[in-house]
C-alpha cells in the first residue's frame, strides 16, 4: 500500500483500487490514505484499530481514516483484500451527498460484517468497481464517485439503526465538530469566514481550529473552502447556468475573483473544468 500512497501524496492519482494480502504491513501500523475502504476477499485476520480488537473474515468491510491507528496482528495464509484509497479532494466529492450521521457512526464503528444477502450484493458492487477501473477512462472519476456514494448510502441504510450513536453519546468536542460540519454544508454558499461559524457555535476561532485539527486533521478554513469548491463544481456541471449566474448564486463579488478562487484550489479555470465534465 505504501507505493500507492506515494501516488496519492504526489497528486499523481486521486484514488486507487487494488488487491493485496497486506503481508508487508503485518505487526506494524498500517499506512493509510485520507480514506481507506477495505473489503476482505479471502481468509481471516486479527487486528486492532485505535486499540480496539477486531477479527476479520471474508466479506467484512473496514472504513478507515488516515489517523486511525491500525495494526494487523496476524492473518491466515490465504488472506487477501480489495482496497480503495483516496485523497482529501476525492473524499470530499464522495462525501458531499452523504449523511453526517454515517461519518459519526463510522468514526466509532469502522468494522462492518454483512449478512449473507448483503455480502452477495457487495460482491456485485466490487465486480462493478473492477469494471469502472479497468474499462473506463474519460468518465471514470465521475462513475467511481457515484459508485462510492451509492455504496455509502446503501451502507447507511444497512447499519442497524439501534446501534446508531445518538447525539447524547458524543462528547462536547464531538458535538461541536459535527455541528460545524453540518453548518458548512448549509451555509458555505454564503458564509466563507471562520468567524461566522465560531460565533454561531459560541466558541473562539482558535478553539474551532483546534477541534478541526484534532477530529478532521484540517483547518476550519480548508474545510469551508473545500465545500465551496464542491458547490461550484456542482453548478459548473449544469450547462444552463452562466458563469455570472453561478457567481451570483455563490455570492462572489465578481466572476474574476471566483475564477481565481477556483483555480487556486483546483489548478483549473472554471471554463476548463466545465469542458472536462
Amino acid at each position: 500500500m505504501q507505493s500507492d500512497l506515494n501516488f496519492l501524496h504526489q497528486n499523481v492519482k486521486d484514488y486507487l483500487w487494488r488487491t493485496s494480502n497486506l503481508s508487508d504491513s503485518l505487526n506494524q501500523p498500517l499506512l493509510l490514505a485520507y480514506c481507506s475502504l477495505i473489503f476482505v476477499k479471502e481468509g481471516h485476520a486479527d487486528l486492532s484499530i485505535q486499540f480496539q480488537n477486531y477479527h476479520l473474515q471474508a466479506g467484512d468491510i473496514l472504513v478507515l481514516a488516515e489517523d486511525s491507528l491500525t495494526l494487523i496482528k496476524n492473518q491466515s495464509a490465504d488472506f487477501s483484500c480489495n482496497y480503495c484509497i483516496f485523497n482529501r479532494d476525492f473524499a470530499a466529492e464522495v462525501a458531499s451527498l452523504l449523511p453526517n450521521a454515517l461519518f459519526a457512526y463510522l468514526n466509532q464503528m469502522p468494522h462492518f460484517s454483512p449478512n449473507a444477502e448483503q455480502a452477495s450484493l457487495i460482491k456485485m458492487w466490487i465486480s462493478q468497481t473492477d469494471f469502472i477501473i479497468n474499462s473506463t477512462q474519460q468518465h471514470q472519476r465521475i462513475l467511481l464517485c457515484n459508485h462510492l456514494q451509492n455504496f455509502f448510502l446503501a451502507l447507511s441504510e444497512l447499519i442497524n439503526h439501534k446501534k446508531t450513536l445518538s447525539k447524547n453519546e458524543y462528547t462536547r468536542k464531538e458535538k461541536l465538530c459535527w455541528n460545524f460540519w453540518e453548518m458548512i454544508a448549509i451555509h458555505s454558499q454564503v458564509e466563507r469566514e471562520v468567524m461566522f461559524y465560531a460565533q454561531a457555535l459560541n466558541i473562539s476561532p482558535y478553539y474551532l481550529s483546534q477541534l478541526c485539527q484534532q477530529f478532521f486533521n484540517d483547518s476550519p478554513k480548508t474545510l469551508i473552502d473545500r465545500q465551496v469548491i464542491l458547490k461550484l463544481k456542482e453548478r459548473l456541471k449544469m450547462s444552463s447556468l452562466s458563469i455570472q449566474a453561478i457567481a451570483d448564486q455563490m455570492h462572489f463579488n465578481d466572476t474574476s475573483y471566483m475564477c481565481r478562487f477556483f483555480k487556486k484550489h483546483t489548478g483549473r479555470t472554471l471554463r476548463q473544468y466545465r469542458k472536462e465534465t
